[in-house]
């Protein structure tokens, strides 16, 4: 009894942020589209790399460089203006945004389907099998997307490499529980073979 309500709680949580997504997702288009159709309600917004801090486990380096009409670097090079980001840099950084949450709310939804079967006691089918390795191929490709930035200005530009060790470290769990779901399924057909 008590390991069906866990597992109940499991399969809320991951409707809840599947909602999530898609509340983000939604409202990430809405922005783009205002910022598009506004930019100048952004102007007060500063970009700032050089503060900004990393709370993931994670290896990162950044460069970025600002650029005056005269040619001369500024003492504020790694503070940037939303407004003057350029269309180019807009589209592909919201692009990536998201297929992150894309990636990030299949991968929730692939281990809803797992927690399900759980509880139906159908853990060792082939079904979490594939769900595993689908939720180990979304994760690395979060990994890859959310690796390197690239935002460009105006009067300058930012990119960077920040490696996400944490997000590596899960989707090469999910494809360990694969190998792992994989034998416990064969060893599942095998005792229906000997009854």
């Amino acid at each position: 009894m008590n390991r069906n309500t866990i597992l109940n709680v499991a399969i809320f949580v991951c409707k809840i942020l599947k909602v999530l997504y898609i509340a983000i997702f939604i409202l990430f288009i809405i922005l783009f589209v205002h910022f598009n159709i506004s930019p100048s309600a952004y102007n007060k917004l500063d970009i700032d790399f050089k503060n900004s801090k990393e709370s993931r486990i994670s290896i990162s380096t950044y460069r970025s460089y600002k650029m005056h009409i005269d040619g001369k670097l500024p003492a504020d090079s790694e503070v940037f203006k939303l407004d003057e980001l350029k269309a180019s840099s807009m589209i592909l950084n919201t692009l990536k945004q998201l297929a992150v949450l894309l990636f990030s709310f299949l991968s929730v939804r692939e281990f809803q389907k797992i927690i399900e079967s759980v509880k139906n006691i159908n853990t060792f089918h082939q079904r979490n099998v594939l769900s595993f390795r689908r939720i180990g191929k979304y994760l690395f490709i979060n990994f890859i997307l959310l690796s390197f930035s690239w935002f460009t200005f105006q009067k300058g530009e930012t990119s960077g490499l920040s490696f996400q060790l944490g997000l590596l470290v899960v989707s090469l769990s999910s494809f360990i529980l694969a190998e792992v779901f994989k034998e416990g399924n064969k060893l599942l057909e095998e005792n229906k073979l000997t009854v």
